[in-house]
């Protein structure tokens, strides 16, 4: 598949979670793409990451991870992210972008227990 249009897939999927988020009756807000404020262990700068959805509320992050995150860089990367958003007391659930279109269902129902 072309980059383009898997990242286009990557997105219906995204908005796909986001609706059932949104409309769901958790009654908890979650947001999109919102900016968390951290700082790296090693020389405490100041950094944002980009959550795909969080929960203030909950202190949880949920993030979508598509074929890109199989890179190892990416891996690593995601790593380094989910040390910093735990540091914060931030738990992180991540799901397959397969997941949402087979079984949202499933996946649902994994965030409301830990909600």
């Amino acid at each position: 598949m072309q980059p383009e249009i898997y990242e286009k897939t990557w997105q219906k999927r995204k908005k796909k979670l986001w609706n059932e988020l949104r409309y769901d009756n958790l009654w908890i807000r979650f947001y999109r793409q919102k900016p968390i404020h951290v700082f790296t262990e090693d020389s405490w700068l100041e950094r944002f990451i980009i959550a795909d959805f969080y929960c203030s509320d909950k202190n949880i992050v949920i993030e979508l991870d598509w074929g890109i995150h199989l890179k190892k860089e990416v891996l690593e990367l995601d790593k380094e992210k989910e040390k910093l958003l735990e540091n914060k007391w931030i738990t992180v659930m991540r799901f397959k972008n397969e997941e949402i279109f087979e079984n949202i269902g499933q996946v649902l129902e994994k965030i409301k227990n830990y909600l």
